[in-house]
């Protein structure tokens, strides 16, 4: 992906997916009906700008329709969206011109960078080890890349958002290795519960 400027079509939602991610959609509204039947026709992508409490964010994610899985002579209509991208919100334009939906400026982000904290790659080999042997799983710990990682985390769209925003790597996997950390923690204690109740 380049990271030059270019305007797409804006689905506005309170969700973040990495590329790679997928997620069920309910259309309902016109202007979005218009927007899909446009995407489906043309083969082309769109932006789901995130939203927190009404608000369109700086960052969210450019998808493409992989899916139809249902759809109503009314127009209501049930697909998946891949995501293929990260982006920048650049500039917001309430109703692009000739159609019902808005759009905007976008730019494309890398988001695949290598990890390249020892301390992160420790923690996974070791989660690896005591819990999940599929977690990650790779010969070369040096081709794990930080979306790898957050898509094996499983985190929330929040949690996301919250990792694109931080200024550098190093806090970007500071804040990987501390949720990685609380996911160890949790399993710990699952098995702990496990052989209490075992013992009982």
């Amino acid at each position: 992906m380049n990271q030059q400027t270019e305007i797409l079509p804006f689905f506005p939602l309170s969700v973040f997916l990495f590329p790679g991610e997928d997620m069920p959609l309910h259309i309902f509204e016109p202007r979005y009906t218009q927007l899909i039947d446009e995407t489906r026709t043309l083969g082309t992508t769109f932006a789901i700008p995130f939203v927190i409490d009404r608000e369109i964010q700086e960052f969210g994610c450019e998808v493409r329709l992989k899916n139809m899985v249902a759809e109503k002579e009314d127009g209501d209509m049930v697909i998946v969206v891949e995501s293929i991208a990260i982006i920048e919100i650049s500039s917001y334009d309430k109703q692009l011109e000739g159609k019902l939906y808005a759009g905007g400026t976008i730019r494309r982000l890398p988001c695949d960078d290598p990890v390249v904290s020892k301390e992160l790659i420790d923690l996974i080999v070791s989660y690896r080890m005591q819990f999940d042997r599929e977690f990650l799983d790779t010969s070369d710990p040096a081709k794990i890349s930080r979306k790898d990682v957050i898509i094996a985390l499983n985190l929330s769209s929040n949690e996301k958002f919250k990792f694109i925003c931080m200024p550098d790597a190093e806090q970007r996997e500071g804040f990987l290795a501390g949720q990685l950390r609380y996911l160890s923690m949790i399993r710990k204690q699952e098995s702990l519960l496990g052989d209490d109740f075992g013992l009982n």
